[in-house]
C-alpha cells in the first residue's frame, strides 16, 4: 500500500503555536503544564493507520478516540503542579524583534490552578502596516532555589492589524 507523499512539506514555523492579538488590544492566553503518562503506541499506532475507511489519528488529536468506540484512551494526561514543585517565577523573553519592545507583557502561575501559567500581552505598535506582525517568543518557568529554567512554551505573537487605544502607555 502506498503512503502519501506531501510535495510542499511544513516548515518548522508551521508547527510552532500563533496567538493572535489586535494592535491596540489584549490578548488573554493560558497555558497549561501536564506530564504525558500511559502511551499505548501499538493502540495509537493501530487507530492512527490510514486506510480508505478509516482516517489518520496518529498523534494529531490525542485524546479524541470516540470517533473509534474506544473507551481506553492511549495517553493520560496528569497536571504539574507548579508551586508544589517548587516553581515560583515565570518570564517570557522575545525574540530580537523591532517590535518586541511595543508588546507589554505580564505572566505568572494562576493562584487558583497552579498547573496553568496566565500570559496577559498588550500590543501597542505605534504604526501598522497592512499585514499581521509576528513576534517570537518563549515562556520560561523558574525555581529561585535552583539555577535550572524549564521552557514551557515557544510561539509567535501575531499582531493584527488595528488602532491604538489615545493615550496608550507605549515607549517612544
Amino acid at each position: 500500500m502506498g503512503y502519501r507523499f506531501d510535495d510542499k512539506p511544513l516548515k518548522p514555523e508551521d508547527m510552532i503555536p500563533r496567538f493572535a492579538v489586535r494592535n491596540g488590544a489584549t490578548a488573554k492566553i493560558a497555558l497549561g503544564c501536564y506530564y504525558l503518562g500511559k502511551h499505548d503506541s501499538k493502540l495509537h499506532d493501530f487507530l492512527g493507520w490510514p486506510n480508505p475507511d478509516h482516517q489518520d489519528m496518529i498523534c494529531q488529536e490525542l485524546n479524541n478516540f470516540r470517533l473509534f468506540n474506544k473507551k481506553d484512551k492511549t495517553v493520560e494526561l496528569e497536571e504539574i503542579h507548579l508551586t508544589e514543585e517548587g516553581y515560583d517565577e515565570v518570564a517570557i523573553a522575545y525574540e530580537d524583534s523591532e517590535y518586541a519592545q511595543y508588546l507589554i507583557t505580564e505572566a505568572a502561575i494562576d493562584e487558583d490552578d497552579d498547573n496553568i501559567i496566565r500570559v496577559k500581552v498588550t500590543a501597542n505598535l505605534p504604526e501598522f502596516t497592512d499585514k499581521p506582525i509576528d513576534v517570537r517568543f518563549t515562556v520560561f518557568v523558574r525555581k529561585t532555589s535552583e539555577t535550572m529554567i524549564d521552557s514551557v512554551c515557544h510561539g509567535f505573537i501575531s499582531v493584527l492589524p488595528g488602532a491604538v487605544y489615545p493615550g496608550s502607555p507605549y515607549p517612544e
